[in-house]
């Protein structure tokens, strides 16, 4: 019925997130055959494509980090039954429109995914860059007749007005896991910070963003190698591999384990670390998911509590942590906090009310802790 044409993964493809979201993808995609384009693969265009494919309809998936709704293949499938829609995208957080993106796991996706089934099946197209479409093989034949030399991005929007937004599915995008510059951090540093090493930096936007606002020397700590390259592209100094095994290679100002604690089997022992790594007077600077956050519960109320490539969940995350039990890891390593700040996030109505009858009954209920979704604090040496 159809195919999936697969892209690249990038600096992602080596990682445990990635493999389950690949896992996840193909337990809700189940197509007749996988093609995959990228580096080693072919085919790549369109042109070359049409050789191989004898599908009535292909599923492109441009960006391979998704996650997609149970009911996408069905949706996609009931816009195209014949010529006169040649090619159909799932909405996302960028086309959601009237339904608010309120999910923080996967068990929230599905009820977001849910809630869509009261729009209209179908709207416009309005261009926006395409992360997944269908589109059927005879479409892709006479794009390709015109332009052999057309690439799989601009093939929607080609099509104009015989491309629609199928608004009932859904997917959402985390292919900007290693490249987030986590801006929002920077404020947390003190004046005068001229030395950062960030600990899991990823492709280096945080130490980046450091260096533009600071002026300062940045050095990043990476496991993954095609990421650590990317880093190094940017003009960071780049240490590949465990931060556990990094020599003694210099004291900073500061080092950052942004999302990088709930990673390590012993974090314990990656601050006490950090601790012999920085000059008289550094800080280090901590992003910490909260487990206490309103989705997990919710959640766990519900019989869920499903690992997921990205989030509170993430399939990584080898240690969880609320506030009591981040503040006690912080005193066991040697520190104490100088500032600290709750990244909000805001309990849904629904929720909430349940929370208050709770309340009612004399059930203690944190609710600073479930607005939390992660903590933000900055640390120096007792």
């Amino acid at each position: 019925m159809f195919d999936v044409l697969l892209f690249d993964g990038g600096t992602l493809r080596l990682s445990e997130e990635f493999a389950l979201g690949q896992r996840e993808l193909r337990r809700r995609i189940r197509a007749d055959r996988w093609w995959h384009a990228g580096p080693g693969n072919r085919p790549i265009l369109p042109a070359h494509f049409l050789e191989f494919c004898h599908a009535d309809r292909v599923l492109v998936i441009l960006d391979p980090a998704v996650l997609v709704a149970d009911n996408l293949i069905d949706e996609l499938l009931g816009l195209t039954p014949d010529g006169q829609v040649a090619c159909a995208l799932p909405a996302d957080p960028r086309t959601a429109g009237a339904v608010a993106v309120d999910y923080a796991s996967r068990p929230g996706f599905d009820r977001h995914v849910a809630r869509r089934a009261r729009l209209p099946a179908a709207a416009p197209y309005a261009g926006q860059s395409p992360w997944l479409y269908m589109i059927t093989l005879e479409a892709l034949r006479q794009i390709v007749a015109g332009d052999a030399a057309i690439n799989w991005e601009r093939i929607p929007e080609s099509l104009g007005s015989r491309t629609l937004l199928a608004q009932r599915t859904f997917i959402h995008s985390w292919s900007n896991y290693q490249q987030n510059t986590r801006a929002e951090m920077l404020d947390l540093l003190p004046a005068g910070t001229s030395s950062l090493l960030d600990v899991g930096g990823g492709e280096g936007g945080f130490a980046a963003a450091f260096v533009e606002r600071f002026g300062g020397q940045a050095t990043v700590a990476e496991l993954n190698p095609a990421a650590g390259e990317r880093a190094k592209a940017r003009g960071l100094t780049v240490h590949c591999g465990p931060f556990e095994q990094l020599q003694h290679i210099a004291s900073f100002d500061c080092i950052a384990f942004l999302d990088v604690l709930e990673h390590l089997a012993d974090p314990l022992a990656a601050l006490c670390k950090a601790h012999s790594l920085l000059k008289p007077g550094g800080h280090v600077l901590l992003a910490v998911p909260n487990v206490g956050h309103w989705s997990v519960v919710q959640d766990l109320l519900q019989g869920e509590f499903d690992y997921q490539p990205v989030g509170i969940l993430c399939v990584g995350h080898l240690r969880f942590f609320t506030r009591r039990g981040l503040e006690k890891l912080i005193e066991d390593a040697g520190f104490q906090v100088a500032r600290w700040r709750d990244s909000p996030s805001p309990l849904p109505g629904n929720f909430l009310s349940f929370l208050d009858q709770a309340t009612a009954f004399q059930q203690t209920v944190d609710f600073q802790s479930l607005a939390t979704d992660s903590f933000h604090a900055l640390i120096k040496a007792r």
